[in-house]
């Protein structure tokens, strides 16, 4: 007997759409969409000239003004047989095509000068990049983009000791506690170091960047600084090239390069140059990818050498050479990176994890065994407190290296770094207190006053986008309901052929915002719209774009994330799917079935 659930999978994207309540589109730019000609044909993006016309057919087949006698209908179908010919018109033209495949409405208005008609899709895509980066050229010529770090190291081992003070009689005691205001201690705290960096990078052409930069360290009222200045070209696809020098004395030099052997494999070496005693210092490193995520590499550092005379000797040499083999792998909800180095002075094993707990905030731990620093751990993680600004928290302890505290302010290129000393021994219980306290407080600020300001705003930001898109939304959900009155008459009697051969009928399908409470409105009910898709017991629905472009659909919740909720019954049992508004949908999938 045959199965009667066939292969119809899709591409790995048809998760349920779950997401977090703040995890929510880009309302600052938010604007009415454009039409999704894709959507409007209810094809993929790699759809070929067939799947074009026959999906062309198929709607015009309902939606030809000449199929409808009623006034009313005849002029909707006009509008939506104007839309349906349009994305025809664009999709089966390859030039057409491309056009609106690299730069949507955008491509299709512009006038391109890209030569012959006849040439391949290919080629009318390198020629759309290329005449875009000319027209972008004079723009990113004047464009500089800065980056500015500052890193304040703050000794405050003496907040957390009892003062102590020399005895008339020799030797030290303690001092008595005063009763004095409860931030004395803090002033016992001092600035160990600053430091200081800026960096402006400008484009000159596409290929080649110049970076300017200049560094600064201040310690106890002493410090240096410098200027480097930096050239970055790409030669080819495959070979990226930088050389950089500092201006001013101590004069360094820096060249690096990366090549690309193959897609999955690559080679980098840096060679520094700070005199001509002796050979530069080279550090090569040799990576590729071993799986969809991770990547494996290998770095050799050469330390100080000598080529016979020519160079240090090894009791005078400061770095030495060591080996190192690591792994390092990221994907959209973790990243982790394990590495073992050998070296003639130094070697260790450092793992470090990161997770992913939404699209605002990340978890890190992390530890070394090192033969100079010992054994170190560190927990911290980051958090996205508004569109451009990032806090990064973090507790790093060493059983000889003591305990310290890092706060890290980031906007937009602009970082401040403050890591601060809280013991220069190891002290357990400062350590638990130091990880502890700043949990506990960040949880309740979050809690208490983060999360539900965002809500508030947004909430605000929501309602003025509709005021201000009403016009359009009422329009879109008018014609989404003319687009299921023209199906209607097709759709029932698919339906009915459905059921004759106990085959696949959509019993409810809900568009939007399924968290919400019905009574607000922020779904749509598109059964019909759904059912029209079926043919021959099977229901596509490619993702790769929103879903409220498509016949009989409209967005119920501008501006927030949509699901698609469908209820359907297949061989007269009962099924149901979730899927995300961009997500593909194939049905019936055996999956789907409920229990019964």
């Amino acid at each position: 007997m045959d199965d009667p659930y066939e292969d119809r999978s899709m591409p790995a994207d048809t998760g349920n759409g779950n997401y977090d309540a703040d995890d929510l589109v880009d309302l600052e730019n938010m604007k009415p969409p454009e039409v999704d000609y894709y959507a409007v044909l209810n094809l993929s993006k790699t759809a070929s000239e067939d799947d074009i016309k026959d999906s062309y057919k198929r709607l015009s087949r309902i939606f030809h003004p000449d199929k409808h006698s009623d006034p009313a209908l005849k002029e909707a179908a006009e509008t939506k047989f104007h839309v349906i010919n349009k994305a025809f018109e664009v999709l089966s033209n390859p030039q057409l095509r491309t056009a609106y495949d690299e730069y949507g409405e955008e491509g299709l208005n512009t006038k391109w000068e890209v030569g012959h008609r006849v040439k391949t899709p290919h080629e009318l895509r390198e020629e759309y990049s290329r005449l875009a980066r000319e027209k972008r050229e004079m723009e990113l010529e004047s464009l500089v983009r800065n980056k500015n770090d500052i890193t304040i190291n703050v000794d405050a081992t003496r907040v957390f000791k009892s003062q102590e003070v020399i005895s008339p009689f020799g030797g030290t005691a303690f001092a008595r506690k005063s009763h004095g205001s409860i931030l004395d201690p803090l002033k016992r705290a001092e600035i160990m170091q600053l430091y200081m960096k800026n960096s402006f990078e400008t484009q000159f052409g596409p290929r080649t960047q110049f970076i300017v930069g200049g560094q600064m360290t201040s310690r106890s009222g002493m410090g240096g600084g410098n200027v480097v200045g930096t050239i970055r070209h790409a030669f080819s696809e495959k070979l990226n090239v930088e050389l950089g020098s500092s201006l001013l004395k101590p004069r360094v030099g820096v060249l690096k390069a990366t090549y690309s052997i193959d897609p999955l494999t690559f080679i980098t070496g840096t060679a520094q140059v700070r005199n001509f005693k002796g050979p530069a210092p080279l550090v090569m490193t040799f990576g590729r990818r071993i799986t969809k995520g991770a990547t494996g590499y290998m770095t050799y550092r050469t330390g100080e050498w000598a080529i016979g005379s020519w160079g240090p000797v090894f009791e005078r040499r400061r770095d030495f050479s060591s080996m190192a083999l690591g792994i390092s792998s990221q994907d959209e909800n973790r990243a982790f990176q394990v590495e073992v180095q050998t070296g003639l002075m130094q070697s260790h094993l450092s793992l470090d994890h990161t997770w992913t707990l939404d699209s605002t905030t990340k978890v890190r731990v992390g530890g070394s065994l090192s033969t100079t620093a010992g054994i170190n751990a560190s927990i911290g993680g980051d958090r996205k407190i508004t569109e451009h600004t990032k806090v990064g928290l973090a507790v790093e302890v060493g059983l000889s290296g003591g305990v310290a505290f890092n706060i890290k302010v980031k906007r937009l290129g602009q970082s401040v770094t403050i890591p601060i000393v809280l013991a220069a021994e190891f002290n357990p219980k400062l350590a638990f207190w130091a990880t502890v306290v700043p949990i506990c407080a960040v949880t309740a600020l979050d809690i208490g006053y983060v999360k539900p300001k965002r809500r508030k705003e947004r909430a605000e930001k929501i309602q003025v986008l509709r005021t201000v898109h009403a016009d359009f939304i009422t329009n879109q959900k008018k014609e989404a309901q003319e687009a299921v009155e023209l199906l209607r008459e097709s759709t029932d009697r698919k339906t009915g052929q459905e059921k004759e051969k106990d085959g696949l009928v959509i019993l409810e399908a809900t568009y939007g915002n399924l968290n919400a409470a019905p009574e607000l409105g922020l779904t749509a009910d598109v059964t019909i719209a759904v059912q029209a898709l079926v043919n021959n017991s099977q229901l596509t629905m490619p993702g790769g774009h929103s879903k409220n472009h498509i016949l009989g659909f409209y967005d119920p919740c501008l501006g927030e994330k949509k699901q698609l909720r469908i209820k359907y019954e297949f061989q007269r049992r009962l099924h149901q799917v979730v899927v995300a508004d961009q997500a593909s949908v194939a049905a019936p999938v055996r999956s789907h079935l409920l229990a019964q």
